[in-house]
C-alpha cells in the first residue's frame, strides 16, 4: 500500500515555508524517530543546495511510503550542477564530471571547503543499502552501495533527485563524524 506523505509543487521563495511543512507531515507519520531525523536530514541538506546553488524558481517535491520502503523525490528547475560550478569558476568538462564533484564533496563556496550535502547523503543512503539516482544536464548517476553508474540522458533543466530507502533506524551522527 502507498502512502503520500507530502506532494507540491511551490516557488523558490516558498522553499524555508514548505520545509516547516514537510517536518510537520513526517512527525505526524510517527516513524522511527532515528529514520525521522536522517529524513529531515537529507531534505534540509537537498533543500540548502537548492538555495544555495540551483537559481530555481519552482521547486516539486515528494514523500511516498510504501511497505517499508520510503521514496523521496526532489526536482528543481535551476541551472544544474555543471552550471553551478562554472558561475564559480570551477569547470567540470561534463554533466557527468559535475555530478561526480558534487557526489566527492567539491564545494563551490571556496576550494578549500568540502561540501557535505549530496557527499553525506549518498553515505547514509549506502549505509542502508538504499537507492540514490541524480540527473543534471545530459548525465544520470544511479548510486547503490560502494557503486556509481553513470549514464548519458537527455533531461531537462535543472537537478532531479530520487532517494529510496528501507525505513530503518540509523544514527546519522556516527555514520557522518568526520575524520
Amino acid at each position: 500500500m502507498e502512502n503520500i506523505i507530502y506532494r507540491k509543487n511551490f516557488l523558490f521563495e516558498n522553499l524555508n515555508e514548505e520545509f516547516e511543512n514537510i517536518i510537520e507531515k513526517i512527525k505526524g507519520e510517527k516513524l522511527n524517530k532515528k529514520f525521522e531525523q536522517f529524513l529531515i536530514y537529507v531534505i534540509g541538506e537537498i533543500f540548502d543546495n537548492i538555495k544555495e546553488h540551483s537559481k530555481a524558481k519552482e521547486i516539486i517535491t515528494k514523500i511516498i511510503k510504501k511497505e517499508k520502503k520510503l521514496n523521496l523525490y526532489v526536482y528543481d528547475n535551476g541551472i544544474g550542477f555543471r552550471n553551478s560550478y562554472i558561475s564559480k569558476n570551477i569547470i567540470p568538462k561534463d554533466d557527468k564530471t559535475a555530478i561526480e564533484f558534487a557526489l566527492s564533496g567539491l564545494s563551490t563556496k571556496n576550494l578549500k571547503e568540502r561540501g557535505y550535502g549530496l557527499f553525506s547523503i549518498r553515505r547514509l543512503v549506502e549505509y542502508l543499502n538504499g537507492k540514490m539516482i541524480i540527473k543534471s544536464g545530459k548525465a544520470s548517476a544511479i548510486i547503490t552501495r560502494n557503486k556509481i553508474q553513470f549514464k548519458e540522458t537527455l533531461f531537462k533543466k535543472g537537478v532531479e533527485i530520487l532517494i529510496e530507502v528501507p525505513i530503518k533506524g540509523i544514527d546519522i551522527y556516527k555514520i557522518l563524524k568526520w575524520k
